[in-house]
């Protein structure tokens, strides 16, 4: 799990488990691959790759690397509308200052 997202609460039934890019996850194309320098593709080569016509692989995409944002992904282990709500609110300050735009939900555990 990233170190970033232990800090938000895990209870008996709801735990957030990683990020999801939103609205889908930026998605990497040969030319991007073909602009990584020293074998390295980071934020900075795909952004420069992005200034030499490279784009997000996803078919109908037009948004650039920093348009991609990322979301919350939680895994619930009940189906508890009231108490998904109380969770949510329980985390819902910490996760806008950390730039996440929203949440996604898996059942199971």
């Amino acid at each position: 799990m990233n170190e970033k997202l232990k800090k938000y609460s895990k209870t008996e039934n709801f735990e957030v488990v990683d990020t999801v890019g939103v609205p889908h996850p930026y998605c990497i194309t040969p030319k991007h691959i073909s602009a990584a320098t020293g074998g390295i593709l980071d934020e900075y080569a795909i952004e420069q790759a992005e200034k030499k016509g490279a784009k997000c692989g996803t078919k109908g995409c037009t948004l650039s690397f920093r348009e991609h944002q990322h979301g919350l992904f939680i895994k619930c282990k009940v189906e508890d509308q009231k108490a998904l709500h109380e969770y949510l609110m329980s985390i819902k300050d910490m996760a806008e200052a950390d730039g996440y735009v929203g949440f996604a939900f898996i059942k199971g555990w």
